[in-house]
C-alpha cells in the first residue's frame, strides 16, 4: 500500500516538473504598448464655408436738381441749298446770341447736329426722282444753371426762330455727395439683410469677403413736347431726382 502512494506521489512530481519545463521554455508574450500620438482622439477638423452668405442692398437718396439739359433744334426747308443753309444759320445764331444774353454760359452751349438732306419729288411711274429743295436740320444741346430760368429761356429760343425742342432732362452739378450718401445706404440695407438671414438660420455672420457696385441707377428724364409755339407758355416742374446705387456683398459664417 505504501508502495503505491509513493509511487502515485512520484510521477505527480514527474508530471509537475515537465509542465514547468515546457511553460518556461515557450517565449514570453509581448506586453502590448500604447502609443499617445497613436491613440484613439475624436477626429477634429475646422470645417470653412466656402460660399457663405450673398445679399444684395439697394441705396436711395432723393434730391432736387440744379441744373437742366434741353436740346434745341431749328428746322429750314428751301428751294436751294444755299438758302435753306442761311436761313438755318441766320436763326440758329439769333437762338445763340439769345441764349447768352440770358447768362447761360458758353462752355454750356454744344452744337450736337448739323444734317441737310435733299428734298425730292414723289415720281410718276418710270420717271426718275428730282431734287425740289433742301432741308437743314441745326441742333443745340443747351446746359441751363439756374434752374428757375429753364423757362424763360426755351420761350426766348422760340421766339428766335428754334422750331424743335427735343427734350429736357434734370440733374444735379454734383452728383458725387449724393451717390456717396446712397452707398453707404445700401451698404447697410445689404448688411442688415446678411445679418437676418444668419439669425434665421442660426449662424454667425462673419467679416465681409467680397463686395461689389452695380453702378448708379439713372434718374428719371422729364421730357417736353415736339414743337413749340412762341406764343405758349413753358411751364416747367422739376420735381425731385433719385439717385440709387446696387451693392452685391458676400459674407463668411462662422
Amino acid at each position: 500500500m505504501i508502495n503505491r502512494i509513493v509511487l502515485a506521489i512520484a510521477i505527480a512530481l514527474v508530471l509537475i516538473a515537465t509542465t514547468l519545463l515546457a511553460y518556461s521554455s515557450m517565449s514570453p508574450r509581448a506586453t502590448p504598448s500604447i502609443d499617445a500620438s497613436t491613440a484613439a482622439m475624436p477626429n477634429t477638423q475646422t470645417v470653412s464655408d466656402s460660399s457663405g452668405i450673398t445679399v444684395s442692398g439697394v441705396g436711395k437718396v432723393r434730391v432736387k436738381p440744379n441744373i437742366a439739359t434741353t436740346t434745341i433744334g431749328v428746322e429750314t426747308v428751301a428751294t436751294t441749298l444755299t438758302e435753306a443753309t442761311t436761313q438755318s444759320n441766320s436763326k440758329m445764331t439769333s437762338i445763340i446770341d439769345k441764349i447768352k444774353s440770358l447768362g447761360v454760359a458758353e462752355k454750356d452751349i454744344q452744337t450736337i447736329a448739323y444734317n441737310v438732306f435733299p428734298v425730292t419729288s414723289s415720281p410718276r411711274q418710270g420717271e426718275t426722282p428730282r431734287i425740289t429743295g433742301y432741308r437743314v436740320n441745326n441742333q443745340l444741346s443747351v446746359t441751363i444753371r439756374k434752374i428757375d430760368d429753364v423757362g424763360k429761356v426755351l420761350d426766348a429760343v422760340v421766339t428766335a426762330g428754334a422750331n424743335n425742342i427735343y427734350g429736357i432732362s434734370f440733374g444735379v452739378d454734383d452728383p458725387a455727395t449724393y451717390q456717396q450718401q446712397a452707398r453707404a445706404a445700401a451698404i447697410k440695407d445689404a448688411q442688415d439683410k446678411a445679418a437676418q438671414l444668419a439669425k434665421a438660420a442660426g449662424i454667425s455672420l462673419g467679416k465681409v469677403i467680397s463686395i461689389s457696385e452695380g453702378g448708379v441707377v439713372p434718374s428719371p428724364i422729364i421730357r417736353a413736347g415736339g414743337v413749340m409755339a412762341a406764343e405758349a407758355a413753358v411751364p416747367i416742374e422739376t420735381g425731385e431726382l433719385e439717385i440709387a446705387i446696387n451693392v452685391s456683398m458676400r459674407f463668411g459664417v462662422q
